[in-house]
């Protein structure tokens, strides 16, 4: 079960809600907003990268994982998982943060395959390397800028 910020939390002006101005998205929400009509497309592409450059506990990716399994359902298997996986990317300045998203996704990956085929997943060592190496801890702010203001250039 994913905790969430608590009235006392918001109260307490030295929780991180308030030193990271956390907002958290509810998981219909995140459902909603992906299955927009001009989203829908994009996570039906089992390949087709996401970003989340404020993952906090993974609610995004999470519902576009569910969905890309979802629109394949018809040939999923092990493999096709694992690389909606791959296709999930995301970062967050706090680490627990990112450990509750490294979580859910491995969690909603078992659940949604279980509950679309039937099946166990077997294959978590995979999709718990897939989630350490793309849910990072960092300051996305602070990397984006470096991408849009490179120092030295080799031209």
């Amino acid at each position: 079960m994913m905790s969430y910020s608590t009235p006392e939390a918001r109260k307490d002006k030295n929780s991180a809600y308030h030193k990271h101005a956390e907002v958290f998205t509810p998981a219909g929400l995140a459902f909603d907003m992906i299955l927009n009509e001009y989203v829908r497309e994009l996570v039906q592409d089992v390949d087709k990268t996401a970003f989340d450059p404020a993952v906090g506990q993974g609610q995004f990716p999470c519902a576009e994982l569910v969905s890309k399994l979802f629109y394949n359902i018809d040939r999923l298997d092990e493999d096709l998982a694992l690389r909606a996986l791959k296709s999930l990317y995301g970062i967050d300045i706090q680490e627990s943060s990112v450990r509750q998203a490294r979580e859910h996704l491995i969690l909603t990956l078992c659940d949604s395959f279980r509950f679309f085929t039937g099946k166990e997943f077997t294959r978590l060592a995979e999709a718990q390397a897939i989630v350490e190496e793309n849910i990072i801890c960092g300051d996305s702010l602070k990397i984006m800028e470096e991408w849009t203001n490179p120092q030295g250039s080799l031209f």
